[in-house]
């Protein structure tokens, strides 16, 4: 049997978050993928450099609150619905 061929980034290196798809996501979304970058070390020159943003875009896109949650991961015995 033959093995594929990854040709992509690998999932979970900063390569693997692509600024064209990131910003056609919700906002909650795009500001976790650049909450990610930073997890992964990068520094926010490098993120800078990824992503297409200023410093004070990178910082104000963090600074979103709200965090994406996908329907189907509440818990309706837990927290009481």
């Amino acid at each position: 049997m033959k093995t594929p061929t990854n040709t992509g980034p690998r999932f979970g290196t900063p390569a693997s978050i692509d600024p064209k798809k990131l910003f056609r996501l919700p906002l909650p979304m795009q500001a976790e993928g650049v909450r990610l970058l930073f997890e992964m070390g990068q520094t926010i020159g490098e993120v800078q450099a990824r992503i297409g943003l200023s410093a004070n875009e990178i910082r104000q896109l963090i600074e979103i609150e709200a965090r994406f949650r996908r329907g189907g991961d509440v818990n309706i015995v837990a927290e009481g619905v």
